[in-house]
């Protein structure tokens, strides 16, 4: 751990305790910038709840390690002004414990909680989103039955490795509205 992850850290710890809009840059070649609330750090994995047209949109889980550049704002931002006077304040993480020790517990903690999650391997593939349920959490590799645009659950569950993972999203409207249509994974 350099000096600038150390920075990064706090900045990102002091975000949440002050409960700040904040701006994450990340360091993965044309990933986007993530918008919103800043949850839990750990040395591992960033929790944030996203924020995008003036609008809570679920949880993003992101590697700490990925993350460059940390820009909070200040109370008097728009966002933070809409949310103390609408509602939540302070913006609410997810309705259960999500363990941020490893990608593992992550998948774990997440799959358990909500139908489905989004797992993205931007290192590999920037702009492209596998969404389904987790089926098999092995000791290297997750294996998702994923759900396709048209809500259909696929016959067969892809596997992804853990190393590979570096942001995975859930409790989002799309896949929350995805899950109701596709309903519960086949057994």
């Amino acid at each position: 751990m350099g000096v600038m992850s150390d920075e990064i850290r706090r900045q990102l710890t002091a975000a949440a305790e002050k409960h700040q809009f904040t701006r994450i840059v990340r360091a993965l070649p044309d990933s986007d910038e993530i918008e919103g609330f800043v949850i839990s750090v750990t040395p591992s994995w960033t929790l944030v709840t996203e924020c995008n047209s003036l609008t809570l949109n679920g949880f993003v889980a992101l590697r700490t390690r990925d993350i460059v550049k940390v820009r909070r704002r200040g109370s008097g931002d728009l966002m933070v002004r809409w949310l103390r006077r609408h509602g939540p304040w302070p913006p609410p993480g997810p309705s259960g414990a999500i363990s941020q020790a490893d990608i593992r517990s992550l998948m774990e903690s997440a799959g358990r909680q909500y139908h489905l999650i989004s797992v993205l391997q931007e290192d590999l593939d920037p702009d492209v989103v596998y969404i389904g349920a987790p089926v098999r959490l092995g000791k290297n590799r997750l294996r998702l039955l994923e759900v396709n645009p048209r809500a259909r659950w696929a016959n067969a569950p892809s596997s992804f490795r853990y190393d590979d993972i570096t942001r995975v999203d859930f409790g989002d409207r799309y896949s929350t509205i995805l899950g109701s249509l596709a309903g519960p994974p086949p057994q």
